[in-house]
Formats: structure tokens, sequence, C-alpha cells
């Protein structure tokens, strides 16, 4: 299979291909992306990960507040459908925001112990 077909899959059926291998160790913990990744490096297969463009944090809060915006009107509307999306876009920058954050403050740590040396 190739990394296009694993991804089509749900994580449940790349559980069960992972425990195949015995490389792979801890697979019912792992998420999706990383099931593939360690499917494909028990094959021996070239693994090709595609990093995404950090945005800034200040970009990612603007738009959470412009979707919280949305989210006040849909609640005036009762629209349970849009609110419960809108709900999950506000979750995943938030966690976006606080990966970015944690990275930059990483990056601080280690300036600052490079200076100290």
């Amino acid at each position: 299979m190739s990394r296009e077909e694993l991804e089509k899959l749900t994580a449940t059926k790349l559980r069960e291909i992972a425990h195949e291998y015995s490389d792979i160790q801890g697979a019912h913990a792992l998420k999706k992306e990383e099931l593939i990744v360690a499917i494909l490096k028990a094959r021996g297969e070239p693994i090709k990960v595609a990093k995404k463009k950090p945005t800034q944090i200040h970009e990612i809060k603007k738009h959470v507040r412009e979707l919280k915006a949305e989210k006040q009107k849909l609640l005036e509307a009762k629209d349970r459908k849009k609110l419960s999306q809108i709900r999950k876009q506000i979750k995943k920058f938030k966690r976006q925001t606080r990966l970015l954050a944690g990275q930059k403050a990483e990056k601080a740590e280690k300036a600052k112990q490079e200076a100290a040396s």
C-alpha cells in the first residue's frame, strides 16, 4: 500500500496493520499520521512529511476572534450544525497557537542557554 492508500484508511484499520509489524510499539496510542509514518518506516519505504507553514500567533488569534463573533450570531440563530463546526475550528486554532507558543518558548530557552555558554 502506498502512502495515499494508507491515508484513506481509518485509524482503527491502521492500528490493525501496525500490529502486524513487531517494530511498531504502542500502536494503540499513536495518531493517524504517526501510524502512517510508523508503518512506512517498518516497511523501509521512504517517508515524505509535508510540513505546514506555521502562521503567526497574532494572525490566528485574530481569526479566532472573528469566529467567536460568528459563533455568537449562530447562537442567536440557533443553528446547531454550523455552531458545532465553528466550535471545532476555534478549538483547532487554539491548539495551533499553543503549539506555536511552545515552539517559540523552546527557541527562546535554547538561545538563552547558548548565550550563557
